[in-house]
């Protein structure tokens, strides 16, 4: 399987999980499970889903943000497996961006004329990061789930 195909597939089955996340999750927990794979697919749409909206916008404008300097400093390219193996990886969490980016841009990245070559290390890294940032603010939609559900039963056990 080549590099390209494995992202592709990657993203294809992060879709499927969308697509059928309430076939997956028990009723109680199937708007968690759709949060989780919406926020894997827009950074903070997942926290957005579960009532959250400022938390979600921060989370988006960080990410976002930090994706952007990143693609900036790396001449608009994505990172490539030859460039890096473990940033190409990790560029994966950040859902939308990087699927587009696989769709429509070349995969191999080279520095804008403005930044000296050896930047171009740093840009994939900040890619890579916001990818890793975006699974770990993915991951807090079920503890977002938990806290919502706790006062609940403490109510009830009174």
């Amino acid at each position: 399987m080549s590099t390209d195909s494995f992202g592709v597939v990657l993203s294809g089955l992060m879709l499927i999980g969308l697509l059928f996340s309430t076939v997956l999750f028990e009723p109680a927990h199937r708007k968690t499970g759709a949060a989780f794979f919406l926020g894997w697919f827009v950074p903070g749409a997942g926290h957005f889903l579960l009532g959250r909206r400022v938390k979600a916008a921060a989370l988006f404008l960080i990410l976002a943000l930090l994706y952007v300097v990143g693609l900036s400093i790396s001449g608009w390219r994505l990172v490539s497996f030859d460039d890096n193996p473990f940033y190409y990886v990790g560029q994966f969490g950040s859902g939308v961006t990087t699927l587009l980016g696989r769709l429509l841009a070349e995969p191999k990245a080279y520095p804008l004329e403005k930044f000296p070559p050896k930047w171009i290390d740093p840009g994939m890294l900040y890619v890579c990061v916001a990818g890793l940032l975006n699974v770990v603010v993915v991951m807090g939609v079920f503890n977002a789930e938990r806290k919502a559900v706790a006062p609940a039963a403490e109510g009830e056990k009174k």
